[in-house]
């Protein structure tokens, strides 16, 4: 059962850069338990875990980057069974197959307030590195409204939070997210993936 525990939550077990590049049962049964444990634990040591995987942007376009890899992915399934937990590490990898080799980067974003959107604009989404420019493999976006301004009229669409599906990248080094917004101004973010599991 998934209730509090007193122990802290556990260091991760050896560098693993996430379940694809894990060979063998036992590297993944090491990180099924570890996310067993992290789902197990107290309310403040989850918040404490899920807090390493956001980012804060320079950016003021943007106000939140969330980064879920692999092995965030495999908590937060775990986390969901709301106290049932795999039978094994082979049921679990099962659970993680639809986002192997995949990272997802979720943002809030804020579009420029002069701009007066009554559609979502044309968001092209990138992950960029030293070496590459690599474009998002999907992207959800859901459109945040402001205020009604007047009668009959429409809420501008004053920003949107944004989903987007990426190859894993190979090198966990800095990278940075890209939002081009219309094709007239970018929107920028930092992500440090060599502190992310």
């Amino acid at each position: 059962m998934f209730g509090r525990t007193n122990a802290a939550v556990p260091a991760l077990p050896g560098r693993q850069a996430g379940l694809a590049e894990a060979g063998g049962s036992r590297p993944v049964d090491g990180l099924v338990e570890f996310a067993l444990r992290v789902a197990r634990s107290s309310t403040a040591e989850r918040v404490a875990f899920h807090g390493g995987y956001r980012s804060v942007a320079a950016d003021p376009g943007i106000e939140r980057v969330d980064v879920i890899t692999e092995l965030r992915r495999l908590v937060l399934l775990a986390e969901m069974r709301a106290g049932h937990a795999w039978r094994d590490a082979r049921e679990a990898a099962h659970a993680l197959e639809p986002y192997r080799g995949r990272l997802t980067v979720e943002a809030r974003v804020r579009f420029h307030p002069h701009n007066r959107y009554t559609a979502v604009p044309r968001l092209d989404v990138h992950l960029a590195s030293a070496s590459s420019m690599q474009p998002a493999l999907d992207v959800c976006v859901t459109p945040l409204h402001g205020p009604v301004t007047g009668v009959g009229e429409p809420p501008a669409i004053v920003g949107a939070e944004v989903d987007s599906t990426f190859a894993t990248p190979g090198v966990r080094g800095v990278h940075t997210l890209v939002v081009h917004v219309a094709n007239v101004y970018l929107l920028l973010a930092t992500i440090d993936l060599t502190r992310m599991a």
